[in-house]
């Protein structure tokens, strides 16, 4: 009997996925459980399995090809088994993973079917969406997808003529924007549409978050460990504090404000992708030596371009550290549909007032963005202090 083979959903947030490459061809057998085929999210690449035994009878979504989760990419069929012709071109299925709230919760366009009939232009719902925003008549687009169907890097091809036609030739390289950076484009616009952001600054003396790194260096050092970053001590910190202030933990759901259970630190990570975020859970009841081991973790499988999905999803509150670019302070934008974001500034020296003496202290900046549509400034800022008081209290 045929077996299709569906574009996993990898996590809540995931709509679609790149084919990159097939590690099978037509005609070769295949097992249960081995590597059929190299996919890409916006924010990871992997391979997927073989959802069954047999041989790979068709490929129906090739490689560089986007399509949407649970769009059927290929067929498996038994040795000698002929390939169903009206399977060559089936509609996305629903997975298991796929809730009724989840399907609630998705813009109407997506929920439509993605193939119809000839009488009806063929697209994807990412298609659909940039061709609507663009003012473009999608019936004028060749569709270079499977069955002839519009997709996204269709639209965007015309999109950038377009450009090229208003603008005019000026020279240089042009990057195209895809990928992670792409998602990092829609998420931050709309998180400042959607949301009320307010920034709140503090500094906090330092000293003895250094002491206190420093005395952990030289413990990890004699059994032959490493020292914890000063993220890992931030993450611990931080995850103490939203316990404490719980409606920084919360998320809203339709007209009320949902407090959630577990407390999921996410932290900003550079890569050469673009901007991630790891996400240590329950970093509340871990130790900063589980923190910091499970970062290096996260941290190798981002830079490699590897993370798993549960590395990259579930975060309740952000940090972003730009204190090794030795920024001072700065906004960032909070990462919905997150509370707010704690954004870290680097460690200096500043003259600081003491028992009426001026002295020189090590001073690190804190900057918490904060929805002020469900919190407001006082609570946001008792939050803050907490933090503050936290760090100071290190020793």
């Amino acid at each position: 009997m045929a077996v299709q083979v569906v574009m996993p959903k990898l996590g809540l947030n995931m709509t679609e996925g790149t084919v990159v490459q097939w590690l099978k061809r037509e005609g070769d057998r295949v097992e249960r459980g081995e590597p059929l085929f190299v996919l890409e999210t916006d924010k990871t690449t992997m391979e997927a399995e073989a959802q069954a035994s047999g041989v790979l009878g068709r490929i129906l979504a090739t490689a560089g090809e986007t399509v949407p989760v649970a769009t059927v990419v290929a067929i498996i069929v038994a040795e000698g088994e002929l390939i169903p012709e009206n399977l060559a071109f089936a509609r996305p299925i629903r997975t298991a993973m796929e809730s009724t709230a989840e399907a609630a919760a998705r813009p109407q366009e997506e929920m439509k079917p993605e193939l119809v009939s000839e009488a009806r232009v063929l697209a994807s719902p990412v298609a659909k969406r940039l061709a609507r925003e663009q003012g473009i008549d999608l019936s004028t687009i060749p569709g270079t997808g499977l069955g002839g169907r519009i997709t996204q890097e269709d639209v965007e091809r015309v999109i950038a003529a377009k450009q090229a036609t208003v603008v005019g030739p000026a020279g240089g390289d042009s990057i195209r924007v895809k990928g992670v950076r792409a998602v990092i484009a829609e998420r931050m616009m709309r998180s400042v549409r959607n949301t009320a952001q307010v920034t709140l600054h503090m500094d906090a003396d330092a000293s003895g978050l250094i002491a206190y790194r420093s005395r952990l260096k030289v413990e990890g050092e004699a059994i032959g460990g490493e020292a914890p970053s000063y993220n890992a001590v931030l993450i611990a910190l931080v995850a103490r504090a939203l316990r404490e202030c719980p409606y920084m933990n919360a998320t809203v759901v339709g007209d009320a404000i949902q407090l959630l259970d577990e407390v999921n630190v996410g932290l900003g990570v550079d890569t050469e992708r673009g901007l991630l975020v790891v996400v240590v859970r329950g970093a509340d009841k871990n130790s900063i030596g589980n923190i910091a081991l499970a970062l290096t973790g996260f941290l190798q499988r981002a830079q490699a371009g590897t993370s798993m999905p549960d590395d990259l999803t579930g975060s309740t509150f952000t940090i972003t550290n730009l204190g090794m670019f030795d920024i001072e302070a700065f906004t960032p934008i909070i990462n919905p549909p997150e509370m707010g974001i704690l954004g870290i500034g680097r460690i200096m020296q500043k003259p600081v007032v003491r028992s009426g003496q001026v002295m020189i202290r090590h001073v690190i900046s804190l900057s918490l963005t904060f929805d002020h549509r469900w919190v407001d400034g006082a609570p946001a800022a008792r939050f803050l202090q907490f933090i503050r008081d936290s760090v100071e209290q290190l020793e």
